[in-house]
Protein backbone atom coordinates (compact mmCIF):
# COMPACT_ATOMS: atom_id res chain seq x y z
CA UNK A 1 0.00 0.00 0.00
CA UNK A 2 0.96 3.47 -1.21
CA UNK A 3 1.80 6.32 1.89
CA UNK A 4 -1.62 8.30 1.89
CA UNK A 5 -1.06 12.20 0.96
CA UNK A 6 -3.41 14.71 2.45
CA UNK A 7 -4.05 17.12 -0.17
CA UNK A 8 -4.48 20.92 0.36
CA UNK A 9 -8.24 20.83 -0.05
CA UNK A 10 -8.76 17.94 2.23
CA UNK A 11 -6.78 19.67 5.15
CA UNK A 12 -9.10 22.35 4.41
CA UNK A 13 -12.24 20.32 5.26
CA UNK A 14 -10.59 18.35 8.25
CA UNK A 15 -9.89 21.67 9.51
CA UNK A 16 -13.63 23.45 8.95
CA UNK A 17 -15.42 20.36 10.19
CA UNK A 18 -13.18 20.65 13.56
CA UNK A 19 -13.93 24.59 13.51
CA UNK A 20 -17.57 24.03 12.75
CA UNK A 21 -18.06 21.31 14.98
CA UNK A 22 -16.35 23.21 18.17
CA UNK A 23 -18.71 26.08 17.24
CA UNK A 24 -21.72 23.75 17.62
CA UNK A 25 -20.19 22.86 20.93
CA UNK A 26 -19.72 26.43 22.15
CA UNK A 27 -22.90 27.50 20.50
CA UNK A 28 -25.18 24.73 22.88
CA UNK A 29 -23.31 25.57 26.32
CA UNK A 30 -20.40 22.79 26.59
CA UNK A 31 -22.42 19.75 26.82
CA UNK A 32 -19.69 17.13 28.00
CA UNK A 33 -21.06 14.25 25.92
CA UNK A 34 -20.88 16.09 22.88
CA UNK A 35 -16.80 17.31 23.68
CA UNK A 36 -16.12 13.44 24.89
CA UNK A 37 -17.73 11.91 21.68
CA UNK A 38 -15.74 14.51 19.69
CA UNK A 39 -12.73 13.63 21.58
CA UNK A 40 -12.88 9.88 21.00
CA UNK A 41 -13.25 11.23 17.39
CA UNK A 42 -10.64 13.11 17.15
CA UNK A 43 -8.21 10.03 18.85
CA UNK A 44 -9.53 7.62 16.95
CA UNK A 45 -8.80 9.19 13.77
CA UNK A 46 -5.49 10.15 14.82
CA UNK A 47 -4.11 7.04 15.76
CA UNK A 48 -5.81 5.10 12.63
CA UNK A 49 -3.67 7.95 10.43
CA UNK A 50 -0.76 7.16 12.38
CA UNK A 51 -1.06 3.52 11.97
CA UNK A 52 1.57 2.41 8.70
CA UNK A 53 -0.31 -0.53 7.91
CA UNK A 54 -3.05 -2.72 8.44
CA UNK A 55 -6.93 -2.71 8.40
CA UNK A 56 -6.55 0.83 10.13
CA UNK A 57 -3.73 2.30 7.76
CA UNK A 58 -6.26 0.77 5.12
CA UNK A 59 -9.35 2.19 6.57
CA UNK A 60 -7.50 5.62 6.77
CA UNK A 61 -6.22 5.59 3.85
CA UNK A 62 -9.74 5.15 1.77
CA UNK A 63 -10.97 7.90 4.18
CA UNK A 64 -9.31 9.81 2.55
CA UNK A 65 -8.24 9.21 -0.82
CA UNK A 66 -12.09 8.30 -1.81
CA UNK A 67 -14.17 11.10 0.83
CA UNK A 68 -12.25 13.88 2.42
CA UNK A 69 -9.49 14.72 -0.29
CA UNK A 70 -11.99 14.68 -3.23
CA UNK A 71 -14.57 16.57 -1.38
CA UNK A 72 -12.54 19.00 0.23
CA UNK A 73 -10.91 19.29 -3.61
CA UNK A 74 -14.10 20.39 -4.78
CA UNK A 75 -14.59 22.86 -1.83
CA UNK A 76 -11.91 24.46 -2.36
CA UNK A 77 -12.02 24.82 -6.06
CA UNK A 78 -8.49 25.25 -8.05
CA UNK A 79 -5.07 24.56 -6.21
CA UNK A 80 -6.85 22.30 -4.13
CA UNK A 81 -5.63 18.71 -5.14
CA UNK A 82 -2.02 20.13 -4.33
CA UNK A 83 -0.66 17.18 -2.17
CA UNK A 84 0.64 18.00 1.28
CA UNK A 85 4.23 16.34 2.00
CA UNK A 86 4.32 12.69 3.83
CA UNK A 87 4.65 12.68 7.76
CA UNK A 88 7.46 11.32 9.19
CA UNK A 89 7.00 7.86 11.01
CA UNK A 90 5.18 8.34 14.51
CA UNK A 91 6.94 5.53 16.03
CA UNK A 92 3.59 3.55 16.52
CA UNK A 93 5.11 -0.12 18.02
CA UNK A 94 3.48 -3.07 18.08
CA UNK A 95 2.09 -2.86 21.49
CA UNK A 96 0.67 0.58 20.07
CA UNK A 97 -1.27 -0.29 17.55
CA UNK A 98 -2.80 -3.11 19.87
CA UNK A 99 -3.65 0.07 22.08
CA UNK A 100 -4.84 1.74 18.87
CA UNK A 101 -7.08 -0.90 18.01
CA UNK A 102 -8.87 -1.57 21.13
CA UNK A 103 -9.24 2.16 21.34
CA UNK A 104 -11.31 2.73 17.93
CA UNK A 105 -12.77 -0.75 18.87
CA UNK A 106 -13.98 1.35 22.22
CA UNK A 107 -15.33 4.50 20.20
CA UNK A 108 -17.02 2.25 17.32
CA UNK A 109 -18.65 0.74 20.35
CA UNK A 110 -19.75 3.84 21.68
CA UNK A 111 -20.65 5.02 18.26
CA UNK A 112 -23.62 2.12 18.24
CA UNK A 113 -24.50 3.35 21.42
CA UNK A 114 -25.35 6.73 20.94
CA UNK A 115 -28.06 9.08 19.48
CA UNK A 116 -27.68 10.46 16.02
CA UNK A 117 -25.94 13.85 17.52
CA UNK A 118 -23.59 11.84 19.09
CA UNK A 119 -22.96 9.45 15.99
CA UNK A 120 -22.39 12.95 14.09
CA UNK A 121 -19.68 14.17 16.63
CA UNK A 122 -17.94 11.13 16.41
CA UNK A 123 -17.82 10.60 12.71
CA UNK A 124 -16.83 14.69 12.50
CA UNK A 125 -14.25 13.78 14.97
CA UNK A 126 -13.04 10.72 12.88
CA UNK A 127 -12.76 12.33 9.43
CA UNK A 128 -10.99 15.29 11.05
CA UNK A 129 -8.81 13.48 13.16
CA UNK A 130 -7.51 11.37 10.33
CA UNK A 131 -7.06 13.95 8.11
CA UNK A 132 -5.27 16.44 10.70
CA UNK A 133 -2.94 13.06 11.79
CA UNK A 134 -1.68 13.00 7.83
CA UNK A 135 -0.93 16.97 8.19
CA UNK A 136 3.09 16.81 8.82
CA UNK A 137 2.97 19.39 11.88
CA UNK A 138 0.07 17.65 14.02
CA UNK A 139 1.90 13.51 13.20
CA UNK A 140 4.99 15.27 14.70
CA UNK A 141 3.25 16.56 17.36
CA UNK A 142 1.17 13.32 18.42
CA UNK A 143 4.50 11.03 17.65
CA UNK A 144 6.35 13.28 20.02
CA UNK A 145 3.40 13.20 22.99
CA UNK A 146 0.76 10.75 22.56
CA UNK A 147 2.94 8.36 20.74
CA UNK A 148 4.78 7.08 23.58
CA UNK A 149 1.54 6.96 26.44
CA UNK A 150 -0.23 4.98 23.41
CA UNK A 151 2.71 3.06 23.45
CA UNK A 152 2.66 2.08 27.08
CA UNK A 153 -0.83 1.46 27.47
CA UNK A 154 -0.28 -0.97 24.81
CA UNK A 155 3.05 -2.71 26.83
CA UNK A 156 0.85 -2.72 29.63
CA UNK A 157 -2.51 -4.19 28.46
CA UNK A 158 0.02 -7.21 26.83
CA UNK A 159 1.83 -7.26 29.75
CA UNK A 160 -1.62 -7.85 31.95
CA UNK A 161 -2.84 -10.90 29.07
CA UNK A 162 0.82 -12.27 29.41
Amino acid sequence: MTPTQLSVGGLALGLALLIGTALRWWHRGFPLPDALALAGGLLSGLLAALCSGGLLGLATHLLVTRATNPLGNSATGAGGEQLLAHPAEAGLTRPGGVATLLIVAATAILWRCCDARLRAQIGTGVMSGSALGLAAGISGLAAATLVPAVNDLGAQVLGALH
